[in-house]
């Protein structure tokens, strides 16, 4: 078996194949062989298409399973966005009940499934979750529909991003379902009238449908593996070249020399010896010499070969070398520094997830409210609640608490000399008193005491003289 076959067979094993060939028509339509000498987007000359979705799907899942640098991106990746999990705030206490019940239902599991739901998202690039609802309750559960049986999304004929319909095709069974997508509050008015129509075929049930790494006109989004799938697997047979270079060049012979000895006495003397083994003893004359012998290979820059690689990689990423194993060149002050533009993925993925979960709880209120299992005063907003992000990295203190104590004295100073009314001032302190994670709304404050008012409970005395008897 050739080299390059070993590695087909390593990328694509025989099970997997198997697989890939029962539930995809573009992977059955090639030979297996050919499969094993392409790359894995299924295509050389980047001329489009470039692959189905349901074989990036595939693609992208395969890659998380088996190759360490993908399955590393989408783990930190995720435990940086939700591994310390999102939270909800409420004002009323029975919405506050519903979500709980909701929460911590032992099907929906939040605390403990969101965050997968998180990662899998950055996996395939889209997630779609069907909803349960109890018609006597409202109560609603979650489901997973795999990414793959997602076999067509629609969208409204006059706004391509309201993504209206859902199909759904079971590869084993060959069933199809219509699910309608659930949108926004008030966003059916939003719809054209093709679109209301199209949404009424749409009988078996209703989904949350998202997705990450799309254009507007792009409605089933893209993993976060795909585009560096095919330098992922250059760099995994990168590295599996070295490590059977590695071996070779541990690998030794003997040689040896028998003076004065023809083909046939040499032959004859080598049958002699089985495979010498290490503590193996040998006795020979002078006229015999044995002497180990160890390839000489080319040394590469395998070091620097690979990081070439490796940054090119993480590059794409916004990830910092350092995060990979890379400290060569890293301290703390430039380690601290390239962490910016990871950072604002991560807050870029993290609010997505944060509207993601609004929409959620919004439809958990909206079901029960429907159901009249929640009924709230009229002068009470049932959806007045938020979300709260996790902190995805440690805030450097020491820092952020200098830079707030010099602002808040610039804004003292500043009110001190008319140049802000109070007001703004509070509304100042506020935005830099964030930067240490406390946030606080100012215009739900109480008014603070004037100078004549009590102090510990004793009215001060007036400070303007009394009037006099004869005005």
């Amino acid at each position: 078996m050739g080299f390059l076959s070993a590695i087909g067979e390593r990328m694509f094993a025989s099970v997997i194949e198997q697989k890939v060939s029962e539930r995809l028509s573009a992977a059955s339509a090639s030979p297996a062989d050919d499969m094993q000498w392409r790359r894995l987007t299924g295509n050389s000359d980047r001329e489009l298409p470039i692959a189905t979705w349901q074989r990036q799907v595939e693609i992208c899942y395969w890659l998380w399973k088996t190759n360490p640098m993908a399955n590393w991106i989408i783990e930190s990746m995720g435990s940086f966005v939700a591994g310390k999990g999102f939270s909800y705030t409420c004002k009323n206490d029975d919405v506050r009940q519903i979500l709980d019940e909701f929460w911590n239902d032992p099907v929906n599991r939040m605390d403990l499934k969101f965050g997968k739901k998180a990662r899998e998202l950055g996996i395939f690039g889209l997630q779609c979750w069907q909803a349960f609802v109890s018609p006597q309750t409202g109560r609603v559960r979650l489901g997973v529909i795999d990414p793959a049986q997602v076999a067509e999304v629609y969208t409204d004929p006059d706004n391509v991003e309201m993504r209206i319909g859902v199909k759904v095709y079971n590869h084993d069974s060959g069933e199809t379902r219509y699910l309608k997508t659930i949108l926004p509050r008030e966003a059916d008015d939003m719809l054209s009238p093709y679109a209301n129509q199209m949404r009424d075929g749409y009988a078996d049930g209703e989904c949350f449908l998202y997705a990450v790494n799309q254009v507007s006109n792009d409605p089933y989004g893209t993993s976060d593996l795909f585009v560096i799938a095919d330098w992922l697997e250059e760099y995994e047979d990168f590295v599996f070249d070295y490590s059977q270079k590695a071996k070779k060049q541990n690998a030794y012979i003997w040689d040896v020399t028998m003076n004065g000895s023809n083909d046939t006495e040499c032959q004859d003397f080598a049958d002699q010896f089985a495979t010498q083994e290490d503590g193996a003893i040998r006795v020979h004359n002078e006229k015999v010499t044995w002497q180990a012998v160890a390839p000489k290979l080319q040394a590469l820059e395998v070091k620097e070969s690979a990081d070439v690689f490796r940054n090119h990689i993480l590059g794409c990423k916004s990830i910092p070398a350092h995060w990979y194993g890379g400290l060569a060149d890293a301290n703390r002050a430039s380690a601290a520094e390239s962490n910016d533009p990871i950072k604002a993925f991560i807050d870029d993925r993290q609010m997505l997830l944060k509207f993601v979960l609004e929409d959620i709880l919004t439809y958990v209120i909206e079901k029960a409210l429907d159901a009249r299992y929640l009924t709230v005063p009229r002068d009470v907003d049932p959806y007045e609640f938020s979300v709260q992000t996790p902190e995805a990295m440690e805030r450097d203190v020491t820092k952020t608490s200098s830079a707030v104590t010099q602002l808040a004295t610039t804004i003292a100073v500043a009110q001190a000399n008319n140049w802000v009314d109070q007001d703004t001032a509070m509304k100042m302190f506020a935005f830099i008193i964030a930067m240490v994670g406390y946030d606080f709304d100012p215009e739900q404050m109480e008014p603070t005491k004037g100078p004549t008012d009590d102090y510990q409970g004793v009215k001060q005395p007036d400070t303007a003289p009394p009037a006099s008897e004869e005005e």
